[in-house]
């Protein structure tokens, strides 16, 4: 592999060393109309007041507000509730003031940094959710696939060296250049956010490897959680019973047997272990490589819509 066992041996400090921060925007309802990300709450005009805006110091009507118009608000400021594009309206008795829940503003998105584990493998870890238990139970569920995907990532190395070993005893010589790439292995984790929103939290982990020959393999798993209580949610526990399981299966199959690079399955067992994430119309399964297709079919997904079994 290209990194060495040497380069691996960090301070357990490091172990789950953050990087960079990326929340996932959501498309969240409150109030009858769409919760925004960067909104802090919703106003109401109750009498006739007006939209105003300040330009080097001059304050200047834009236009007059009647009863009954709503605004979003996203900036407070002494007296003013900013509503955007540097406008506000007088905080009085002229308007009332809502603000939306923790629940539906973590329902916008959970934050989700990327870390590496031991310097080398990347993972996702939620962070600033509501309630720390969940928060907990995520990253505890995630870090465990990167200790195991570690686990594999050291075995590969370990198998390198005794390959390239064997080819020293057997040719009474190293690897040489022209056929090193053989013996380079690999092991790469890597991931994805799939579905961010209304505190469901879809995530998919891939683990790939290469250990010589003409390409390498990936694995996927499907992590999806409840963001309020930090609970997986599995593909039966989705499909809501048996029967709706049944359902989903019936449509996947019927839509792999519509592509020309299946393998043209006439049976599928849909289980727990099958990779799937929601989406904002049902949820989408995820198959395995060489699992319904042929490798250059990649990993095959079919998009199941709620009607189909719900």
């Amino acid at each position: 592999m290209k990194k060495r066992l040497a380069t691996l041996a960090l301070s357990s400090a490091l172990l789950f060393g953050i990087t960079s921060p990326h929340p996932t925007s959501a498309k969240v309802m409150w109030n009858g109309s769409e919760l925004k990300k960067g909104q802090i709450g919703l106003l109401t005009v109750v009498k006739q007041t007006n939209l105003l805006k300040e330009t080097d110091g001059k304050i200047t009507i834009v236009r007059a507000l009647k009863p009954g118009e709503v605004y979003r608000n996203y900036s407070f400021a002494p007296g003013r509730l900013g509503v955007g594009a540097g406008l506000f309206i007088n905080r009085d008795d002229k308007i009332t003031y809502q603000t939306p829940s923790k629940e539906k503003l973590q329902a916008l998105g959970v934050q989700i940094n990327k870390h590496k584990y031991q310097g080398i493998l990347d993972y996702p870890q939620v962070a600033n959710l509501i309630s720390k238990e969940a928060q907990g139970k995520i990253n505890a569920a995630l870090q465990k696939h990167v200790r195991n995907s570690y686990k594999g990532y050291v075995e590969l190395e370990k198998q390198e060296q005794e390959d390239r070993q064997a080819y020293l005893e057997q040719h009474g010589k190293p690897v040489p250049p022209e056929e090193n790439h053989w013996y380079s292995y690999e092991y790469h984790v890597s991931y994805e956010v799939k579905y961010n929103e209304n505190n469901q939290l879809s995530i998919l982990m891939y683990d790939y490897m290469y250990t010589g020959g003409a390409h390498g393999i990936t694995g996927v798993k499907s992590y999806n959680f409840n963001a309020v209580t930090g609970e997986q949610i599995h593909l039966e526990q989705a499909a809501g019973n048996k029967a709706a399981l049944s359902k989903i299966s019936k449509y996947a199959l019927n839509e792999l047997n519509k592509s020309e690079y299946t393998f043209k399955p006439t049976t599928l067992n849909l289980s727990n272990n099958t990779a799937f994430y929601f989406t904002p119309g049902g949820i989408t399964l995820k198959f395995q490589q060489y699992e319904v297709a042929a490798y250059a079919a990649g990993m095959p997904e079919v998009a199941v819509p709620y009607k189909i079994f719900k």
